[in-house]
């Protein structure tokens, strides 16, 4: 997307406290496991799940609610800035999958600043249209079956004995 106009700017500042709320919000539910191929002897399933929220900042109203669309589109947790947001702010509100800033680059280079300030997982600026990868984790478990001779039941049944 093209840079956000001043036009198109945020007129309000964002209630922080109410961010923080809306950002724990709970996110949709991982796909249902998948079995994949594989050699005798493994039990292989694949799964998608959202990356945690996706803090759409604009800037502006309409600008959040394309970003927001597109995260809930590929299967995430779009939230609103409703308002314009410090970058610095970004260091201290709750997990974050993601941050989308489709404006001006100063101010994208304060939020990347920010987002490298913060504790736990990395959270990634997005400047561009996300794709799926920017949404969602990617899991992959693989069982080694071959103690059960191949068979992942028998070994569900160990488990449970």
């Amino acid at each position: 997307p093209t840079p956000a106009t001043t036009t198109q700017c945020w007129e309000q500042t964002t209630d922080i406290p109410d961010l923080t709320k809306r950002l724990s919000a709970p996110l949709p539910a991982a796909s249902t496991p998948t079995g994949l191929p594989g050699p005798t002897g493994e039990s292989n399933q694949h799964s998608m799940a959202p990356r945690g929220p996706i803090f759409c900042m604009g800037p502006g109203h309409e600008t959040s609610q394309a970003q927001i669309k597109a995260v809930n589109d590929l299967g995430g947790l779009g939230i609103s800035a409703d308002g314009t947001v410090p970058p610095e702010a970004l260091t201290y509100l709750p997990v974050l999958g993601g941050v989308i800033w489709w404006g001006d680059a100063d101010t994208g280079r304060a939020i990347e600043q920010a987002l490298s300030k913060r504790q736990g997982p990395i959270a990634a600026l997005i400047t561009a249209q996300p794709d799926v990868a920017h949404i969602l984790l990617e899991r992959h478990v693989c069982i080694d079956t071959t103690a059960a001779g191949g068979n992942a039941a028998l070994l569900a049944e160990v488990g449970n004995a």
